[in-house]
């Protein structure tokens, strides 16, 4: 997402956005995106390629029987990646493809291929229209976990990501201009890694789920309920004198859980030009003594908001209902609100 801003921030478009562009490395968690030489620069470089088979945009597969020159004529430009990177994180998360359901357009597989994916294209999810749900009887038998979204509809991605998807798939499949930006998968991205929990099932395949905002969470992937109390911390901002209000952000706590820069001030922003200061962790989250405490590693101003108490570097604040945690003085500091799940 963030390479994808870049692009587009200076008036590029990649062009054939695909899994086989995309290099990733799970080791060092670093990621590359290669096969640049389609570039597209308007008015100078026009693309070379209509792109790869999963990551053709609807309008570009629709009109390709056109001539380049038509006016009609849709080519790949920046709304295209758009498309493309919706569906590269939609598979990369829940390893199926967004369009290909069951449905079929044409007894001919080449114009039902055309057609499924481009004029016809639908969401395998549609909220309001089955025409393309997955069949269950046609998944091959690997697939039928992933691959039905029964087992596992995209609203277990979290509240951010499923919004994109639903503008992504649904109001923005057929009208480009509706599609998110990649800024806009950036920060749900970083905002869905602020809900995951970890699984408590030792054995359990993907070991963190996202929270599912509900007061007894479990895990959706081998059904595993959550043990014990969940501090569940809401990140307020100061919006005048005397009115705080929500951040639209949530920080889920588990066991040696950090406390970062970006969570304590509006300031400081969770994007590639953070510096390694600023990635180190200000305090952490612990269970101790069957309580769930906050330590303070740095911050200077925290303060304890219901106890109307200091928390100097180096002491902790136990997490409990209701309460309300000044996390910096500062301009652009936050507040948490912690609200208890799963007593």
């Amino acid at each position: 997402s963030r390479g994808v801003k870049k692009l587009h921030q200076m008036g590029l478009a990649h062009s054939d956005l695909s899994y086989n562009n995309i290099l990733v490395d799970p080791v060092t968690k670093s990621a590359c995106i290669i096969d640049i030489d389609g570039l597209v620069v308007p008015k100078l470089f026009p693309p070379e390629v209509i792109g790869t088979a999963d990551f053709i945009a609807p309008e570009v597969l629709k009109t390709q029987h056109l001539n380049l020159t038509d006016p009609d004529r849709y080519l790949p430009n920046q709304k295209t990646d758009l498309h493309a990177l919706a569906a590269l994180i939609y598979m990369y998360l829940l390893r199926r493809h967004p369009l290909r359901g069951g449905k079929i357009w044409d007894l001919d597989s080449e114009k039902d291929e055309i057609l499924s994916m481009g004029e016809k294209a639908m969401f395998v999810e549609h909220p309001e229209d089955p025409t393309n749900h997955v069949k269950t009887d046609q998944l091959r038998k690997w697939d039928t976990f992933w691959g039905d979204p029964k087992n596992i509809p995209y609203t277990i991605v979290g509240p951010y990501l499923s919004d994109l998807f639903k503008k992504a798939f649904v109001d923005g499949l057929h009208d480009p201009i509706r599609r998110p930006t990649a800024n806009e998968w950036e920060t749900a991205l970083l905002k869905t890694v602020d809900l995951i929990q970890p699984c408590h099932h030792s054995a359990c395949t993907e070991k963190w789920y996202v929270f599912d905002n509900t007061s007894t969470p479990k895990c959706p992937f081998c059904g595993t309920p959550h043990q014990g109390s969940l501090p569940v911390l809401d990140l307020y901002f100061k919006f005048d004198d005397e009115v705080w209000k929500p951040e639209n952000h949530r920080l889920m706590v588990y066991h040696n859980q950090y406390l970062f820069k970006w969570h304590v001030s509006r300031k400081v922003i969770r994007n590639e030009n953070l510096t390694m200061q600023d990635k180190m962790p200000v305090g952490y989250f612990t269970f101790h003594q069957g309580k769930w405490v906050l330590v303070n590693q740095s911050l200077p101003g925290m303060k304890d908001i219901t106890e109307q108490k200091e928390i100097p570097p180096g002491s902790m604040v136990e997490l409990t209902d209701g309460k309300k945690i000044l996390l910096s003085a500062d301009e652009g500091g936050r507040l948490i609100y912690v609200t208890m799940a799963n007593q």
